[in-house]
């Protein structure tokens, strides 16, 4: 055990020696890569207090979007209201707000994305550190081979070079594995060293993960209801040991979970204005062979089949008669469409719903993009291209089957597998809590999966499965571990034979 506990330890020193050395390379070796803005960082910018810098905004040629990389931003003077109004946006406002504090008292009035990039490889090796630790795994060579495939895996550039940038993306990923680390902490110390003390500190971690989890973008709403099951769950098991009083207040933690990320979609009408456009015209009209009964069968005016094909990001004199977020389209649109609407009519169409599973099913397992990577005063010429450290995302995005046939068939056979191990192993508290862990996480993908294209239509499909994608990968850890340790067990067995 003692040899253990050694081996362990100097490995994830290794570990953490190794991740950071790949973390520097990737993100803060010169040039220093990032991802270009497509328009989604004003949102994040006006909840952080974040402005573009003066002579950014005074620069006739300054180019903004797509292109090239922008890393500097002023910390814009802030009022109690938009403080306030912090609390009820994107958890990201929280990490961006802590680091401007941080520059204020040094001084300092430019917000780098470097220095998000920083927080968030920290809390990323941080979590995988945690879960490693925690995990229990036996064996030496399983838990080895764990260690090998996270670095292999997780770290890889094409993760890694979205930390600098104001999208929402690696807030969800690092949130999610802090999360689960979170919970394998907690599994370890109540299922296996079975301890009663500190419970409420350990479920007080679970909560403050959840809440960043939740929070980190508006398509994590699907969540929702898997992570108020799996703390309900946390609660419900220990309300004999927690007294009333730290009992209460965690259950006041649990309703603001579920009120947080409502808030967040209630106050985003303008874009949920896009995304609701993306869906009927770049969704479910794009391609029809019945454009107008398909506007009939959602309640909308058929004329409207004039803008099939059509997302709400083109010029204005691209559109016939509905242009986005005009008064038109306003009153005949916007005001009759809802997510409602959207869902019956998949359900009613399932045919369609199908069909538009197998395109997202071709977008998915892309975790690189076509917009830029690099600032324009390191080249004129905007650079999309990025190879650093990127093994594992291009063995992913050519070697695997982009079909919705392949994608089914691994969640059922980790269903399948995973459920006979849960029911054979009915003694073993802290594997069945890890398995409903992993449960939890393949549900959550599940429902992560269909929103790009039933929320957005076929605009930015690949993107929005960035979530998806990971988890994805977890799964493909888990059950190349679980071919392992059945490799190793039966040669164990031949052996002793």
């Amino acid at each position: 055990m003692e040899e253990n506990n050694k081996y362990n330890k100097y490995t994830l020193l290794v570990f953490c020696l190794i991740a950071t050395t790949i973390v520097i390379y990737v993100l803060f070796t010169y040039p220093q890569p990032g991802v270009a803005d497509q328009g989604d960082f004003d949102r994040v910018m006006a909840a952080s207090g974040l402005e573009l810098l003066d002579s950014d905004k005074n620069n006739p040629d300054f180019k903004r979007f797509y292109q090239y990389t922008v890393t500097d931003y002023k910390i814009a003077k802030t009022s109690l209201y938009q403080i306030l109004i912090r609390f009820v946006s994107t958890s990201m406002a929280y990490l961006i707000g802590l680091i401007s504090m941080i520059c204020k008292l040094l001084g300092q009035d430019v917000f780098k994305t470097g220095y998000l990039a920083a927080v968030y490889a920290a809390i990323y090796i941080f979590s995988i550190f945690i879960s490693l630790k925690y995990i229990n795994i036996k064996s030496k060579v399983v838990w080895t081979a764990i260690v090998l495939l996270s670095i292999f895996i997780f770290l890889d550039g094409n993760y890694l070079v979205w930390f600098n940038s104001l999208y929402g993306e690696p807030m969800m990923i690092t949130s999610l594995l802090l999360y689960g680390a979170a919970f394998l902490y907690y599994i370890y110390n109540e299922k296996v060293l079975k301890r009663e003390d500190k419970v409420f500190s350990r479920i007080v971690l679970l909560f403050i993960a959840a809440f960043l989890f939740i929070g980190s973008k508006m398509q994590v709403i699907t969540a929702l209801p898997i992570i108020m099951v799996m703390l309900g769950k946390v609660l419900w098991e220990n309300r004999n040991k927690l007294i009333r009083k730290r009992l209460v207040i965690l259950w006041v933690f649990y309703l603001i979970l579920v009120i947080y990320p409502l808030q967040i979609n209630l106050v985003s009408g303008a874009i949920s204005d896009d995304t609701n456009y993306n869906s009927v015209f770049y969704g479910i009209l794009k391609d029809s062979k019945t454009p107008e009964q398909d506007l009939i069968d959602l309640g909308l005016n058929p004329d409207m089949a004039v803008e099939a094909g059509k997302h709400s990001y083109l010029p204005s004199s691209e559109y016939i008669k509905y242009v986005p977020r005009t008064e038109i389209t306003k009153e005949e649109f916007y005001s009759k469409i809802s997510n409602g609407k959207l869902a019956k009519f998949y359900l009613t169409h399932p045919l369609r719903l199908i069909e538009g599973m197998e395109y997202t099913a071709e977008k998915a397992f892309y975790t690189s993009t076509g917009l830029g990577k690099y600032s324009r005063s390191y080249s004129e010429e905007s650079i999309s291209e990025f190879n650093r450290f990127t093994f594992w995302s291009s063995i992913r995005a050519e070697k695997l089957p982009h079909r919705l046939s392949f994608i089914v068939l691994v969640y059922i056979l980790l269903f399948s597998v995973s459920l006979r191990s849960y029911i054979k192993n009915r003694d073993k508290e802290d594997l069945r809590a890890k398995i409903q862990l992993l449960w939890a996480f393949c549900l959550i993908s599940i429902l992560q999966f269909p929103m790009p294209y039933v929320g957005n239509g076929q605009a930015d499909t690949a993107k929005q499965l960035y979530l998806f994608n990971f988890i994805f990968d977890i799964i493909l850890l888990v059950s190349l571990a679980w071919l392992i340790n059945k490799v190793v067990s039966f040669w164990t067995k031949r052996i002793k034979f």
